[in-house]
């Protein structure tokens, strides 16, 4: 009865509808954009950017409106969007992007490291990809779930993601405490550049 009543409420807070952003057509490298999304009764009425590269931001907050939970759904969801810079195929080591708050996200979960998935060889795959992650009282992630899948895209971007480290989340009391958060990652085929 316990697990039973464990999977119900791990559903009940998932996203229902999700719409990954757009890659902005003229972007030449890749952003990551940090965002709280404010939901109320299962619908996204206001969103936060905490931090992002400005190019990203206008298309993120479109896609981010857009999305809806269950109905008695309310709360803060931190949403991290990671545009994959669409340089041609990386060789070695995935671009890391080191993170500090530029404001403060309220006792929420914090990215302080994230990392980009490979492209992997041979597809010609684009789009979105969308992970709900599950993050221990010290920041790590104790879980990964694809909420939106992109084909032979989502084994890398739930490799790169596992990678990613967090601040935990805070309670009232400065406690770090368990959390949730989403990530996203937008993928755009690499391109050729001299």
């Amino acid at each position: 009865m316990r697990s039973i009543l464990a999977l119900f409420l791990w559903a009940w807070s998932e996203a229902v509808v999700v719409v990954a952003p757009a890659y902005p057509p003229n972007a030449v490298t890749g952003g990551t954009v940090i965002s709280v999304m404010q939901v109320t009764t299962g619908s996204v009425r206001s969103l936060d950017i905490l931090q992002g590269d400005a190019s990203f931001v206008e298309p993120v907050r479109t896609a981010l409106l857009g999305w809806r939970f269950q109905a008695a759904e309310s709360g803060n969801f931190l949403a991290v969007v990671n545009f994959r810079s669409p340089q041609l195929y990386a060789v070695g080591p995935s671009a890391t992007r080191r993170l500090e708050p530029a404001s403060s996200p309220s006792g929420l979960a914090y990215p302080r490291k994230v990392v980009e998935p490979a492209y992997p060889p041979n597809s010609l795959g684009e789009g979105g990809v969308v992970l709900r992650l599950n993050l221990s009282d010290s920041g790590s992630i104790s879980k990964v779930k694809v909420v939106q899948g992109m084909g032979d895209l989502t084994g890398p971007c739930v490799s790169a993601v596992r990678e990613w480290q967090f601040a935990p989340a805070q309670n009232s009391v400065g406690k770090s405490v368990a959390s949730e958060a989403y990530a996203v990652f937008v993928i755009r085929r690499p391109v050729l550049s001299r």
